[in-house]
């Protein structure tokens, strides 16, 4: 019997190692749901999605350089026009061929969708006109010279033009017109739960090695960790640093890790007079908003300490951040010193401004979008009260956060936070989405939600972006970066990090961009 049972335990495991059914599908837990309208709200997170089902012109590699997906090829023919040449092997999971026509039509609709939660507007700054001078070949002209082109024209999914035309986002949600060009093509969607999607045989691209991947929707840390160790599911997307520790020591997990292109930063209300959010020691409403004097952000940024937040919040897993990009791209300036945690200069900037004894804040600050985000906001507010500040920490899910921070006609917030992924392949676009400006005429400032606005920047971030030749475009959003911090726009606080955990027996190639690929995940060799 014993010679039965160490037989019959060998077949068990050499089965499960062989099985086709368990090599082929994976199940993925994500911190936030899929937006299935591909032009509804542009993100990061949503991005992640999208390439792997509707697709792009082109898409990031591991480092956030732009690589050929949709399009073939593509060149600068002159200052103000580029042209894209795509692939003659693309298809749509229809079956239908892409073409130059399919991808105006989705340029279109991503800058006049109606009702959008986070339009497109960024990508399309400064693009005149998308056209299709042949089936295979699109054109796009600029007002004026656009150096991130290519990485603006990266941002639109991609989808056919007759759905481009006709579909409501209530069709894509119930996926009759969730039609793309990407490896996987979508089976089902339970909202609030989970996504199937299944692999597109008809894709150009490398085979993926999944049949069938399931991405459950696992907002909550604590609940994909324990999904993870459990064997529930197969990858853990951003796994909390604070289970970093836990997961190493498990034998039956690999845990993944990398350097990520975001920085998580504050802002802060410069624009209105009179804040929403804003008060004296009383709770009255203030008449004159504190920040838009400098000394009081430079009060606020002195007093943050961003090292402690860094190895106490972030388990060691950020870099304290000194600028809005990190090293590597375009206008990251290397003199630019991360601030000095200062509370007694804290203190005398406050009384120098009129505040000895500080005022009421109210922080708001996503809970389910950026690593540790809550708590990082906690600990903001926790060193500002240190400075005398009445503060209050207010944290929403990401559903109903961002559309209020980016409703530049709506209440907004005055002091929340934000995080900017810099995933151009090199380009600073932090300087002129985030920092600029808001001018919804030359389409700059689209995440500037705080309102912010410096003229003299304003105006070395546009000189800058007509200048094709890099290095010299480099060195003018480096002056232009130093302005912007010395002015405290905003208040930097880390790179955060990428950790995504998985069972044992798969590799993962960790994205800079922070996206958690099914594409990325392979069986171990």
């Amino acid at each position: 019997m014993a010679g039965l049972r160490t037989r019959s335990a060998v077949f068990a495991l050499t089965f499960t190692l062989v099985s086709p059914a368990l090599a082929a599908e994976l199940q993925i837990g994500m911190r936030s749901e899929m937006v299935m309208d591909p032009h509804f709200m542009w993100s990061n997170s949503n991005a992640a999605y999208y390439v792997q089902t509707y697709g792009y012109l082109l898409q990031p590699d591991e480092k956030a350089q732009m690589q050929p997906m949709l399009a073939a090829s593509w060149k600068a023919v002159d200052d103000t026009t580029w042209e894209f040449q795509l692939r003659d092997d693309a298809k749509f999971h229809d079956g239908t061929p892409v073409t130059a026509e399919d991808v105006v039509a989705s340029f279109s609709r991503a800058a006049n969708l109606p009702g959008a939660a986070a339009p497109y507007t960024g990508a399309m700054a400064g693009i005149k006109e998308v056209t299709a001078p042949d089936r295979l070949l699109v054109r796009i002209t600029t007002d004026v010279p656009l150096p991130p082109l290519p990485y603006q024209a990266a941002q639109i999914p991609i989808i056919p033009k007759r759905i481009a035309t006709s579909a409501s986002t209530a069709d894509f949600a119930n996926l009759s017109a969730a039609i793309g060009a990407g490896p996987y093509k979508f089976s089902s969607y339970v909202p609030g739960d989970r996504l199937v999607v299944e692999r597109f045989d008809g894709y150009f691209g490398p085979r993926p090695e999944w049949d069938k991947v399931t991405f459950k929707f696992i907002t909550d840390n604590a609940s994909r960790t324990a999904a993870l160790l459990a064997g529930s599911i197969d990858v853990a997307d951003a796994v909390a640093t604070s289970d970093v520790k836990r997961l190493r020591e498990d034998p039956n997990v690999s845990v993944h890790n990398g350097t990520s292109d975001r920085v998580i930063y504050m802002a802060m209300d410069t624009e209105r007079d009179r804040s929403p959010f804003i008060t004296d020691n009383t709770g009255v409403p203030l008449e004159h908003n504190p920040f838009k004097d400098i000394r009081v952000r430079q009060a606020v940024t002195h007093a943050i300490n961003r090292q402690a937040i860094v190895d106490r919040v972030m388990d060691g897993l950020a870099v304290p951040a000194s600028q809005m990009v990190p090293p590597g791209f375009g206008g990251y300036n290397p003199d630019i010193q991360v601030p000095a945690y200062d509370r007694k200069l804290a203190g005398e900037l406050l009384a120098k401004a009129g505040y000895p004894e500080g005022f009421g804040l109210t922080i708001h600050c996503p809970n389910d979008r950026y690593v540790n985000d809550a708590r990082v906001c906690q600990a903001v507010g926790q060193q500002l009260a240190q400075i005398k500040l009445k503060v209050k920490v207010e944290t929403l899910p990401r559903n109903v956060y961002f559309p209020k921070v980016l409703d530049h006609k709506g209440e907004r917030f005055s002091f929340f936070m934000f995080g900017w992924g810099s995933s151009s392949g090199g380009e600073a676009e932090a300087l002129w989405q985030i920092m600029h400006s808001y001018d919804p005429e030359k389409q700059l400032g689209a995440v500037n939600s705080g309102h912010y606005s410096n003229p003299k920047f304003d105006g070395m971030v546009e000189e800058a972006l007509k200048v094709l030749d890099a290095p010299r475009r480099h060195a003018l959003e480096q002056k232009a970066m130093e302005v912007a911090m010395e002015d405290v726009a905003t208040i930097p606080l880390h790179y955060q990090a990428v950790v995504v955990g998985t069972r044992k027996g798969l590799d993962y190639r960790i994205h800079a961009d922070e996206s958690t690929l099914a594409t990325a995940v392979t069986t171990s060799r």
